[in-house]
């Protein structure tokens, strides 16, 4: 019957039967395909879509995380200046009295000694025709250091000194008149008397200056019968 029915519809409407059945057949094989691939690419459209969603809404979260951040501001406490209390000043002290040096006697010896060296020192002074009694005599006397090479050498000696007294009862310009023995204990001698202080000499209520002042220093060292007033053998005829 199908065969008859397929005869009669080729001779009239000229139409292949088979033809179309196969057609559609294939046809129906090619959409499946566009089908499952237009499905396929379906999903993977809305997946993407979800997926941009997702992470564009996780974004707008965190961006509106950092906005609400905020950093709090820290404001240091105003403090008034501290005030300092005036400070009182101290009391000026009072001036100390002048020191005045004390009285020497002339004829006492000086046993001061240079503890490195172990020596003894003794002064003479010439006594010169300023005051009636004839004598002019420091009030205050410091000991001359004793050469090193002198002493390690054992000579002693003596220098003689003249000077000239200030107003102010100190000592000026000394000059070696003469030195036992020459040149070695010129120098010791000298500073010495540079410290010398004098009792001013006043006249006519006013004090003035004494000039060719002269004084002897002597530089003895320690030792058996040198006592008070003992004047080196090299010294003795030394005016």
């Amino acid at each position: 019957m199908v065969e008859k029915f397929k005869n009669l519809l080729k001779k009239y409407l000229s139409i292949d039967i088979d033809g179309m059945v196969l057609g559609s057949v294939e046809d129906s094989n090619v959409y499946q395909k566009y089908g499952i691939a237009a499905a396929a690419a379906t999903v993977v459209a809305l997946f993407s879509l979800l997926l941009m969603a997702f992470l564009i809404a996780t974004g707008e979260v965190e961006l509106d995380d950092v906005k609400t951040r905020k950093i709090v501001d820290i404001v240091m406490p105003e403090r008034d200046p501290e005030l300092i209390d005036s400070v009182e000043r101290p009391d000026e002290a009072e001036p100390e009295p002048d020191q005045v040096p004390p009285e020497v006697d002339i004829e006492q010896v000086d046993d001061v000694l240079d503890d490195s060296l172990n020596l003894n020192f003794k002064f003479k002074a010439k006594r010169q025709g300023v005051f009636a009694d004839g004598s002019y005599v420091p009030i205050f006397q410091v000991p001359p250091q004793y050469p090193r090479r002198a002493a390690e050498r054992g000579i002693e000696g003596c220098v003689l000194l003249e000077y000239t007294v200030t107003p102010a009862g100190a000592v000026s310009e000394p000059t070696v008149i003469n030195a036992i023995p020459k040149g070695l204990f010129d120098r010791a001698a000298t500073r010495a008397a540079l410290r010398y202080k004098y009792k001013p000499l006043i006249r006519d209520g006013v004090p003035v200056a004494v000039e060719g002042v002269r004084q002897r220093i002597t530089f003895v060292l320690e030792g058996e019968g040198k006592g008070p007033g003992y004047i080196p053998e090299n010294c003795r005829g030394m005016m």
